[in-house]
């Protein structure tokens, strides 16, 4: 990650914004250590942070993620928290972008890896290039991107489940064989719960990795893009300073999830 001059920090910290509060929706369910339906986790630290060096107002507000969607296009919210960037988002809301238009991930609010589960038995595996999957079933969480992957992938996706829990119930439970379900959140609940011990295995590759951000809706950008590049920057700034720094790295430690080579 690009490390933040002194001046360039202290140039946010000068900044006194005037402008109403940014209206910033995240997942109303787990998604530790990044978001916890309560408000808490690293992603609202970090804003929390931002606000802070720049003088800005958010308001965090939990939403199921499809109507944090559907309010940001809509022009309810301001922005989503911790999404990532891909063509159906890009249709309402923004990333942080590069000169090229590409989104830029040392702007990001985090990196952070998708598991692909197994069910044990049943034949299916996953390399981290090729899918086999003899049913062609997928369990993964209703309105996230990596359904429209698995559906170029020619699988039939089971997209009911709203938790990581929910959707490992219905592998266990022999509804697929395969489930794509979001970060370690899943990651935790296979290890925890031992209605899972035996009946599900996590693939040693991710089924993908994604830089995660904090999108804008096009409406609230093109009023005031000068503020929110500046909240962007800032993002960058704190998560470059050491304590911002050893804090995720003590909560991801905690969190205890499998490392991928």
């Amino acid at each position: 990650m690009r490390y933040v001059s002194c001046a360039f920090v202290a140039l946010f910290v000068a900044v006194k914004v005037s402008a109403a509060p940014l209206n910033l929706c995240f997942e109303d369910i787990p998604q530790a250590p990044w978001t916890t339906p309560d408000g808490a986790g690293l992603n609202i630290e970090l804003l929390k942070r931002v606000a802070r060096m720049t003088g800005e107002q958010f308001n965090y507000i939990a939403r199921p993620w499809k109507r944090c969607e559907e309010e940001t296009r809509s022009g309810v919210m301001d922005g989503m928290i911790g999404p990532s960037d891909n063509p159906r988002r890009r249709a309402y809301s923004l990333p942080p972008r590069k000169p090229d238009g590409t989104q830029d991930p040392e702007r990001a609010m985090y990196h952070d890896h998708v598991p692909l589960f197994l069910r044990t038995g049943s034949g299916a595996s996953w390399d981290g290039k090729h899918l086999v999957n003899p049913r062609g079933l997928v369990v993964a969480q209703r309105g996230y991107y990596t359904v429209d992957m698995l559906q170029a992938l020619g699988q039939k996706v089971i997209d009911t489940p709203k938790s990581a829990e929910e959707g490992l119930r219905l592998l266990a439970v022999g509804a697929a064989d395969v489930a794509v379900l979001m970060g370690r959140s899943a990651e935790g609940a296979l290890s925890a719960d031992p209605r899972f011990h035996g009946q599900i295995e996590l693939a040693r590759q991710p089924f993908a990795t994604f830089d995660f951000h904090l999108m804008i809706g096009r409406k609230t950008f093109e009023q005031d893009p000068k503020r929110i590049e500046a909240i962007w920057n800032a993002i960058a700034a704190v998560r470059a300073t050491p304590e911002y720094r050893k804090l995720e790295a003590a909560q991801l430690t905690a969190a205890a999830t499998p490392s991928y080579p």
